[in-house]
């Protein structure tokens, strides 16, 4: 059954190629043919555009030979058009030309040809849309720059950027006279950020131009020389080290104007600052002492002073605040009289088993001299008057008061010499009749 199955199949193919064999062989080579008249005769021609392609500029010692220097006006680049069989035309990409202009052959308007090739193949036309590379002349200029150095970045905590080394750090600007004219400064940016430096390292860095804007100028116009040789880059030395925050503290000298005082009223800002340098010099640093003069001030005495003046060789202000500014309040001075009676003076250091008691109802005036708030608080009781006995023997003697809790600064009079009496306590004490005896206040 499966044989005959099979047979049948084979007979059927053998039919369908072998009917008309003839016929379908002739067939298929005149398809053949039309194809080959199509591509190989009757190829179309057919145009292409271009545009941008970048002009090569040759020849350009026919400038610089006369000490000049050229600016492109018009023509750095050229749009083109493409004439050929559509076989070639399809399979050309813009990088399979070339476009030159020959500043040699200058026109008297410093014009030149623009001339467009295509090695990649032939029997094509070019045909460019602005044909003419234009240029202005300009005599050669030059400028001696230091070169200076921005950095990029930050260091890594606790570090900064002391320093730089620039190499070479005088160099030549050369160019047009209205290019160079622009220039303000040459500047290179420094990347510091690198791994979080922490330790000194160096780096290439790039010239660049900045007019006094400080917007960069293009670097095409300017040839950067060294000893007569063009340079682009120089190198950077640059000096890491440590930080550290310090405290500042003020110290006030001096007396100001008669009729004020000092009451240690003061205020200053900023009372932290950041100071750079190498560890071992940073380490005897704890804090910044600012002397400030008050002689012959009044009212409210202002100042600011200048942080780097006080601080150590070798340490560097890393803070943004360059200056401390300080604020000394003084007070207007006022007198005042405090009446102390002998009732309101103590005894310190009384002799064992003795009498002690004063002969006479001494009452007397303790000029003070200071600001309102330092003296009207003082009254007799308030002033802590007293007399040390300490040194003092038995009989009657003049002995200076004293005071616990009046500043020595505020009190203006002379000192008082109060007549006291000590005797033994087998001397008869003193008569009850005599009214003058005061009894004295024991501590």
């Amino acid at each position: 059954m499966m044989a005959k199955i099979w047979k049948r199949i084979k007979e059927f193919v053998k039919s369908i190629f072998m009917n008309n064999f003839l016929y379908k062989l002739l067939s298929l080579g005149i398809a053949v043919m039309i194809w080959l008249i199509i591509i190989n005769v009757a190829d179309p021609v057919t145009t292409r555009n271009f545009s941008g392609l970048e002009v090569n500029i040759i020849n350009q010692s026919a400038i610089t030979s006369i000490n000049q220097v050229y600016e492109v006006v018009e023509g750095q680049t050229v749009d083109f058009t493409v004439r050929g069989k559509t076989s070639v035309i399809k399979n050309l990409n813009i990088s399979d030309f070339s476009a030159s202009a020959d500043l040699s052959k200058l026109s008297p308007v410093f014009a030149a040809d623009i001339v467009v090739k295509c090695d990649k193949a032939e029997n094509i036309e070019i045909n460019t849309k602005n044909r003419m590379l234009i240029v202005k002349l300009e005599d050669v200029a030059t400028k001696n720059m230091q070169v200076t150095v921005d950095t990029i970045g930050e260091v890594a905590d606790g570090y900064y950027v002391d320093d730089f080394e620039v190499k070479p750090n005088i160099i030549t600007v050369s160019g047009g006279k209205s290019k160079i004219e622009r220039i303000d400064s040459v500047k290179v940016d420094v990347d510091v950020d690198v791994s979080g430096a922490k330790k000194n390292f160096s780096s290439d860095a790039i010239l660049v131009a900045y007019d006094e804007d400080g917007n960069k100028l293009d670097s095409s116009y300017y040839t950067f020389l060294y000893n007569g040789d063009a340079i682009e880059t120089v190198n950077v030395g640059i000096s890491i080290y440590n930080t550290k925050e310090i405290p500042v503290e003020i110290d006030v000298k001096g007396t100001p104007q008669e009729g004020y005082v000092y009451n240690n009223e003061y205020e200053f800002t900023p009372t932290v600052i950041t100071v750079g340098g190498p560890a071992k010099r940073l380490s005897g640093i704890e804090r910044i002492v600012i002397p400030v003069d008050i002689s012959g001030a009044s009212e409210q005495y202002e100042t600011n002073v200048v942080i780097m003046d006080y601080l150590p060789n070798g340490v560097k202000l890393v803070s943004s605040e360059n200056n401390i500014s300080i604020r000394i309040q003084l007070d207007s001075v006022i007198t005042s009289s405090v009446e102390v009676s002998s009732t309101n003076i103590t005894i310190k250091n009384r002799p064992d088993d003795m009498n002690v008691y004063f002969p006479n109802n001494d009452t007397f005036l303790l000029e003070l001299k200071g600001t309102d708030e330092q003296i009207r608080k003082f009254t007799g009781e308030s002033i802590g008057a007293y007399v040390d006995l300490s040194e003092v023997g038995e009989g009657t003697s003049y002995i200076q008061v004293q005071y616990d809790n009046v500043p020595k600064e505020i009190i203006s009079s002379e000192p008082y010499m109060i007549e006291i009496n000590v005797s033994s306590s087998s001397t008869t004490a003193e008569p009850s009749a005599e009214p003058s005896a005061t009894p004295v206040v024991e501590e």
